[in-house]
């Protein structure tokens, strides 16, 4: 079996040669110019890359104090990453869908936005779960087998602030709740940290959060592997520190 830091350059190798990790100038939905963008939509057209994420999950499971009886995938990448890990670890999935989650992040944005009477919020929010309920004919939240007492871990590709993490959460305790449903929550398994405050929004939350590597791990990969310039490398280190925390 590779070593873990054999793994992590293997994977930051891939990631580069597949175009899921580039390089540049890009517009975060913050509003923050980052000098990299990682896409891990394409893990589904890279069996390599994903067998190699799935490796990375499956070790941070193998170190977890208690072994989880569910894994949760969240949208889209993270029921990916599930699907596959269920297989290999012989581990029963569940994924949180899609619509909810977007409708918790555009209740999210105009719920801190000042300018809208909170009048308006509220008749939204009764409108999108009018809208939810007829889409799908039940208000179901997750698909997949909730059983009484799970013991779940929420999957995904990316941590960036967190948001997406807490809301995902959020969907999952309404969703057993609605089921009459008694589960617990492990934490949340990220393939990789942006280190952009995610972990402390976790903290906050008295949330586990177990990453397989972070950013900083996988540039200063790249750069020693001579993959990238040095000025790439200090570029993203200049970003990350300007980011509050």
């Amino acid at each position: 079996m590779m070593g873990h830091d054999s793994l992590i350059d293997i994977f930051s190798r891939e990631l580069l040669a597949s175009g899921a990790l580039t390089f540049g100038e890009y517009r975060l939905r913050s509003g923050r110019i980052s000098p990299y963008y990682i896409d891990l939509r394409m893990l589904i057209s890279k069996p390599r890359l994903l067998s190699i994420a799935v490796e990375m999950i499956s070790r941070l499971i193998d170190d977890l104090p208690l072994r989880p009886t569910k894994l949760c995938g969240i949208p889209m990448t993270g029921a990916l990453i599930v699907s596959a890990i269920a297989v290999s670890k012989n581990i029963p999935g569940i994924y949180i869908r899609k619509e909810p989650m977007i409708y918790k992040d555009l209740l999210r944005k105009i719920s801190g936005d000042s300018s809208i009477d909170p009048g308006c919020v509220d008749n939204l929010s009764r409108i999108l779960g009018g809208v939810r309920s007829k889409t799908h004919g039940i208000s179901r939240l997750v698909d997949g087998v909730i059983d009484d007492g799970d013991k779940i871990l929420l999957v995904d590709d990316v941590i960036t602030t967190g948001d997406t993490k807490i809301e995902a959460i959020e969907i999952l305790e309404e969703e057993a709740k609605r089921r009459g449903k008694r589960i617990e929550i492990l934490g949340v398994a990220v393939l990789i940290d942006r280190e952009e405050g995610g972990e402390d929004a976790m903290i906050k939350r008295g949330i586990s959060l177990y990453r397989a590597v972070g950013i900083r791990s996988i540039i200063n990969s790249l750069e020693k592997q001579g993959l990238i310039d040095k000025s790439i490398q200090e570029a993203v280190e200049r970003y990350l520190r300007g980011v509050p925390h």
